[in-house]
């Protein structure tokens, strides 16, 4: 079918439906406020536990939130910064409540919606989550998410590519095995499958959520080494403008130095929020650019972004948001290659538009629908070619959540997607057809024990390509073994469609010439684990996950048959992947220590060489100590020597060690941060053979709001 009946169809269902508010009559009402100083918390999320009604608190802490009529419930309230609440309900209860938050010394995961595809304690998945919050994004001094990034816990950084517990190594920009979302809404480009930072917000992070391990049963394709949600924050109610200004200078060392003139980069962001009537509305616009530490790597990136809520004062608003960015990039190869390489770049254009719709919210039943268009272009200007494409992704995704009692839930959907592409390297041009249908059953046997079901049918289609119909299980278990111990454990298969890139391409690039694989076929994995989170006191929180996946049919370039200097892309590689991943958060001492620690290891095979699988390091560590509440704060990355490369294997390879500080101050109301990256120029190979990792660095950054 053509794309414009996806658009129409997307479209139509969002239009035709109506918001039917909650038919409960009843309405619990109350207050939140700070255990220690009894101020108000507004922006706390309040939720009742098996349905899915939830409210938001105003400024003065209060809120009012629909209840079921059918006996007891548990009202669970939540806010940064402070432990969770949970409040069991009777239904003669009368008068207004009032909710006592205490202060967390530390950022923990309580609230997640990306695990089980609504919103509920993070205690009660049966996988990992990692959440990261927007506070701690602002602390962090950050210019894209993938800054931050390294430092959740199970998150590993192969120069520059996002890898989740050793599911990926290195494939440039091809094929991404972690899933990103936007508010929900698919983010990965439409050849290349990847993700690109740059087009993620930063300022209106609400918290980002990493879940763990395949996760395909839920989200589908890409999900096989976890699903990255950002959620962003719902516009202010009184008008907030907030502009953020960086410069910064690299101190690129002598073996690298490849020009007498400093190299620098900045950036300039302006946002503002406000209400218009009944809605909500965000807007931002921000432009960068960057000489870069190395050379051929400078970039000039312009981003805009617009989010509306309606009606602003909803519990289940709907939302529309619009991102665009616009990258200029110089394109960085390898150290050492070919001079002719030197003044080859690439512009991407990029516009995502999605709709979150909730048309019809009771106590027992909610629908949500998300379609979405992502339009992406770009084009080289490399010496050997000037290769384009151009895509669109049309699709839309419809979940019901049906609450009928008991401590029950079950949650149907279905997906559906249409990508139509042109370009000059595709042979032949496809098109792409993707559709889905997902179940999943959650209930509670006792106070203690929660168990979860699911199973996902995948239909891939592209082109004179191989079809691809994948069955994804999930079965998961958690036991609550008193209040401050969690145990879970989970069984689940991952599934990745090949991406039009790694299918299709006809090209020569960096002097390799790489032809079409027609034949290529889905990667998946069998995935196990068992893990706990413990908190043993007010003071130390601790969270370990046991994991072991099986892989299938991955997909790498390899030489293609029966050619000489030839690539293509294959599946050639059955591998195992298991290890452990741990998080630490310790207040060592209040309001003036925190320490924040991840660790994770990787034992990995490729069972064709019994080697090692590439661009794997078997130790990875990440420690923040911060001081007076972020006033000073030392960020210390650690990953031991990668065993196994793709190529020049004789080249040396050594662990990486690298340290940062940052100091943040307020001076006339103004947030101003100093932030020197790789303290002590430290000087490694980033992972992939014969490419500097970023040399030493200065940055200043100020952020007035009005």
């Amino acid at each position: 079918m053509p794309a414009s009946f996806y658009a129409r169809a997307a479209l139509a269902s969002f239009y035709a439906s109506a918001p039917l508010a909650a038919q409960a009559q009843d309405v619990v009402r109350g207050r939140v406020l700070d255990a220690e100083t009894g101020a108000p918390l507004a922006g706390a999320t309040v939720l009742i536990r098996d349905t899915p009604l939830r409210a938001t608190t105003r400024a003065d802490g209060g809120f009012a939130i629909s209840s079921p009529s059918d006996g007891a419930y548990t009202l669970i309230v939540v806010a940064d910064g402070f432990r969770a609440s949970e409040r069991r309900i009777e239904p003669d209860t009368a008068g207004e409540l009032s909710i006592l938050l205490e202060r967390r010394m530390f950022d923990v995961p309580e609230l997640t919606v990306t695990a089980n595809r609504s919103a509920a304690r993070s205690g009660d998945a049966p996988v990992s989550v990692a959440v990261m919050s927007g506070d701690e994004l602002g602390n962090r001094d950050i210019v894209t998410l993938d800054d931050a990034l390294p430092f959740a816990q199970g998150v590993i950084f192969n120069s520059g590519q996002m890898d989740i517990r050793g599911a990926t190594g290195l494939a440039r920009g091809v094929g991404s095995r972690v899933l990103m979302l936007l508010d929900g809404h698919r983010v990965l480009s439409g050849v290349g499958a990847s993700i690109d930072f740059s087009g993620l917000p930063v300022l209106d992070v609400d918290q980002i959520e990493i879940v763990k391990g395949p996760h395909s049963t839920l989200w589908g394709t890409n999900a096989l080494g976890g699903v990255v949600n950002v959620i962003t924050k719902r516009p202010s109610a009184e008008p907030e403008t907030v502009v953020r200004g960086y410069f910064g200078l690299f101190d690129t060392p002598a073996r690298h130095s490849f020009t007498d003139e400093s190299l620098s980069r900045e950036g300039i962001a302006l946002q503002h929020s406000r209400r218009l009537g009944d809605v909500g509305a965000t807007l931002y616009l921000a432009r960068e650019e960057s000489d870069g530490f190395r050379q051929n790597g400078a970039l000039e990136r312009w981003r805009l972004r617009l989010k509306t809520v309606f009606p602003a004062e909803s519990s289940n608003p709907w939302e529309i948001f619009v991102n665009w960015k616009r990258k200029d990039e110089e394109e960085f190869f390898t150290w050492l290659s070919d001079p002719a390489e030197l003044g080859d770049w690439i512009r991407t254009d990029d516009l995502v538009l999605g709709v979150t719709a909730n048309p019809i919210v009771t106590p027992k039943h909610r629908v949500q629908l998300r379609p979405h268009v992502y339009h992406a272009r770009s084009r080289n200007y490399f010496h050997d070619n000037e290769d384009f494409h151009r895509s669109t992704r049309i699709g839309t995704d419809v979940q019901w959540s049906f609450f009928p009692g008991g401590s029950h839930s079950l949650t149907i959907g279905s997906e559906g997607a249409r990508t139509g592409v042109q370009s000059n390297f595709l042979d032949p041009t496809p098109e792409v057809t993707d559709l889905a249908v997902f179940a999943q059953d959650e209930i509670a046997f006792s106070d203690r024990v929660r168990g979860s079901v699911g199973l996902r049918l995948d239909y891939h289609e592209a082109t004179a390509a191989m079809k691809d119909v994948v069955l994804n299980p999930k079965l998961g278990v958690v036991y609550q073994a008193g209040e401050r111990v969690s145990l879970r454990g989970s069984f689940s298969r991952g599934y990745r469609s090949p991406s039009v890139s790694e299918q299709f391409t006809s090209t020569t690039q960096f002097g390799f010439r790489v032809i079409p694989n027609l034949d290529l076929r889905g990667e998946s994995a069998w995935a196990r684990e068992v893990g706990a989170t413990v908190t043993l006191t007010d003071r130390v929180w601790f969270d370990a996950g046991l994991f072991w996946s099986d892989y299938t049919d991955l997909i790498e370039p390899s030489p293609a048959p029966n050619n000489v200097f030839v690539f293509q892309f294959r599946n050639v590689a059955e591998a195992m992947v298991r290890g452990v991943d741990a998080g630490l958060r310790i207040g060592v001492i209040p309001d003036r220590l925190d320490l924040s620690t991840n660790y994770t290891f990787l034992d990995t095979e490729d069972h064709r060489s019994g080697r090692a699988l590439p661009y794997r390091s078997r130790h990875n560590f990440t420690a923040t100590a911060t001081g007076w509440r972020g006033a000073v704060a030392v960020d210390f990355r650690h990953r031991s020597r990668v065993e196994q490369v793709l190529a020049f294997p004789l080249d040396e390879r050594n662990a990486i060690t690298l340290v940062d500080l940052r100091v943040r101050t307020r001076i006339l109301g103004t947030r101003v941060q100093a932030k020197i990256e790789n303290l002590f120029q430290t000087t490694y190979v980033d992972v992939q053979e014969r490419s500097p990792g970023q040399s030493r660095s200065f940055r200043l950054t100020v952020t007035p709001r009005f």
